[in-house]
């Protein structure tokens, strides 16, 4: 899928934020989690795709957690 420079903006900036799920970008650009990775990938510096993975994998674990504790 092609994207226009303000619309790889704009997902760059949803997925930098902390406040925003992969599922509120597919909404928007009907696009999955895979696809967002890619993007950012391509389109931002690697030492700035290694920190916003790690911080990515450490918010999901934390969900992950909070969810488990709210079946218990």
């Amino acid at each position: 899928m092609k994207f226009s420079v303000s619309q790889i903006s704009d997902i760059i900036q949803m997925a930098w934020d902390d406040q925003t799920d992969f599922s509120h970008i597919t909404k928007i650009y009907n696009i999955d989690e895979g696809e967002v990775k890619k993007i950012m990938k391509k389109n931002i510096k690697n030492k700035s795709y290694k920190i916003w993975r790690e911080r990515i994998s450490r918010r999901s674990a934390q969900k992950s957690q909070l969810k488990g504790k709210e079946n218990a």
